[in-house]
């Protein structure tokens, strides 16, 4: 497994344990026997289905904005070389004058 992949499931697992937690403290509130109630059962789902909707929508919307954030990065990055070669280049006509 390459960085990218053990990334991509280090996050995978982190989402997944946190919703876990969540509706396992929201859900789990008979303690008398391992069954799982009814209840609880459709609550767990409820839970579940809710969180990986809005995962999906975030992720939806971290691929519409991030092409736009990397675009303005990359100007900003163009702008601070152009201004350092100006820069370079006002004290090289400075220092031709001074000789």
């Amino acid at each position: 497994m390459d960085v990218f992949q053990l990334r991509n499931f280090r996050d995978f697992l982190l989402v997944y344990n946190q919703i876990s937690e969540t509706c396992f403290k929201r859900c789990a509130d008979t303690f008398l026997t391992r069954d799982i109630t009814s209840n609880e059962d459709l609550c767990i789902k409820n839970c579940a289905e809710k969180h990986i909707h809005a995962n999906h929508k975030i992720m939806e919307l971290y691929m519409e904005i991030q092409p736009v954030l990397v675009q303005k990065r990359i100007e900003e990055t163009n702008n601070i070389q152009a201004a350092i070669v100006a820069n370079s280049e006002d004290k090289q006509k400075v220092e031709t004058t001074m000789s």
